[in-house]
């Protein structure tokens, strides 16, 4: 059972809803405003991490950004990071102290209709509304973490759990849906495909209707993190883009990083970088792909603040 993770649906999102009615495509003044905040977000949170001695490396598209382009990938509107379990939790204890006064902390155990697997940082005052933000309390200029969990070295028992997490988050994504659906509805008349993909969501998110979204995502973060084997030999993103199982990693890779430079701000990226990459984007991950293969950057709303 394959669930659409959140790098993939940013991309399902950005492709699928072109020319929807009341959405818009960032031009070129804005996706540069758009990474310098990021860019400034960035710069709090690793002072912070630094400062507590929390543990992250960028994330995905991010990592590929900062040994391709030594930044931005230029039509990129989004920076992502990688935090271990144990590393989240000590920075959800010191957000509110450290951070809360620009930002908000903005994941599936914090209720507020949130109903994703992954975490947000989102800076207060702004907002950035995209397709699965649509019923969202909290909608500001964001940063994404994703928890890397502990996993089995059993064989079995990572495969029961695994079987369980994707199941789980795969129920979750229709549960939101289902949520979500008359605001999403307007949007699907440009595609029929996204449309017929989302009805059969929405169906199954209306059979789990008598649970809370917020009290299902939680139960799935439950599960996520239920591993507590700190020095087991792998782990593993289930909110990332390639799930439990397309997402396991030595954690010698990833739960130790090195140097790098993203916009000209020293940052740390993963130990095992070239692994990483060859995982998420294939072989040729530092080939610049075509015009016509790269995302699309569209939005519902978007607002820098005091203007």
């Amino acid at each position: 059972m394959k669930a659409i993770g959140s790098g993939d649906k940013r991309h399902f999102f950005k492709t699928g809803f072109r020319g929807a009615p009341g959405t818009f495509e960032l031009n070129d003044e804005q996706l540069k405003r758009l990474q310098q905040t990021l860019l400034e977000m960035l710069k709090d949170f690793i002072k912070v991490f630094e400062e507590e001695n929390i543990f992250y490396t960028l994330s995905g598209g991010s990592v590929l950004g900062a040994i391709r382009h030594q930044g931005f990938i230029p039509w990129d509107d989004d920076i992502d990071i990688n935090m271990p379990r144990r590393d989240f939790e000590h920075l959800k204890r010191v957000f509110n102290e450290r951070l809360g006064d620009k930002y908000v902390l903005c994941g599936p155990e914090f209720g507020r209709g949130y109903g994703m697997t992954h975490v947000q940082i989102k800076k207060k005052g702004t907002v950035y509304k995209a397709f699965n933000e649509l019923t969202m309390k909290d909608t500001g200029i964001f940063i994404d973490i994703f928890v890397l969990e502990n996993t089995y070295d059993s064989g079995l028992k990572r495969k029961l759990h695994g079987g369980l997490c994707l199941a789980l988050g795969y129920i979750l994504t229709c549960r939101k849906t289902a949520e979500d659906w008359k605001a999403l509805r307007p949007y699907l008349s440009v595609n029929e495909v996204l449309k017929a993909a989302f009805a059969k969501k929405m169906k199954i998110g209306r059979l789990f209707k008598w649970r809370s979204l917020d009290s299902m995502a939680k139960r799935v973060i439950y599960w996520y993190s239920f591993c507590k084997q700190e020095n087991s030999q792998l782990v593993c993103i289930p909110s990332g883009r390639k799930h439990y199982f397309g997402e396991m990693y030595k954690r010698e890779d990833m739960c130790k990083s090195r140097k790098a430079v993203f916009e000209g701000v020293d940052v740390r990226i993963p130990k095992g970088t070239e692994k990483y990459m060859e995982i998420l984007y294939g072989p040729n991950y530092m080939q610049i792909p075509k015009k016509e293969d790269r995302e699309i950057h569209s939005a519902v709303a978007l607002k820098f603040g005091k203007d």
